[in-house]
């Protein structure tokens, strides 16, 4: 029922003629349906000037796989804790783009060690589906937008709806689990949102 819904309110395409009230509206009954319904958010905030220091980020698309590893390592986390197992779906970025993000997920998942977590409960290799064609990858594209939007405008109305379905600890706390600031060591504190 619940992604039926979401369904439906994600196919309403933005419509210029749509006041701010009206779409405001319309993102609050999509995260009051987020926050009933029976998923877990995960989700890294990065921060991008710390990022850009090291070696290994001087583009969006090293940022991007710089953002991968905690994200993942906190979803192979969550598959423990529930002794499953999950797969990974992303959302499709263009061929040459595509083709270095399953490459970036194969040396991640092949290479267990010191610096990278095992990834024993993920299984199959990278899906890579257009967003239009996926109701999950608009979800996280939504619940990703209202993460954004409290640590980049202050505004947090929505992430605050949204906030009982990010992973938390077993006091509730939801930073270093549901929401991974990065790089860690060099996170900005003015940036940190509780």
């Amino acid at each position: 029922m619940a992604v039926l819904l979401a369904s439906q309110l994600l196919s309403r395409k933005p419509d210029a003629r749509k006041s701010a009230e009206e779409r405001k509206a319309l993102s609050l009954e999509l995260a009051d349906i987020v926050s009933k319904s029976p998923l877990t958010i995960i989700a890294c905030v990065t921060d991008i000037g710390a990022a850009f220091e090291y070696a290994s980020v001087s583009n969006q698309r090293e940022l991007y796989h710089f953002a991968y590893k905690p994200l993942t390592e906190r979803f192979q986390y969550f598959l423990q804790d529930h002794k499953s197992v999950g797969i990974i779906i992303a959302d499709h970025r263009g061929r040459d783009d595509d083709r270095l993000f399953r490459a970036h997920h194969d040396t991640l998942i092949a290479k267990p060690g010191n610096t990278v977590s095992g990834y024993s409960r993920l299984i199959e290799g990278l899906f890579l589906q257009d967003s239009c064609h996926s109701i999950g990858i608009q979800l996280a594209d939504f619940a990703a937008g209202a993460i954004h939007r409290a640590y980049s405008t202050k505004d947090s109305e929505l992430a605050k709806i949204i906030r009982p379905r990010i992973r938390a600890k077993s006091d509730g706390s939801v930073a270093g689990h549901g929401i991974v600031h990065h790089p860690r060591e060099r996170f900005r504190p003015n940036l940190e949102r509780k």
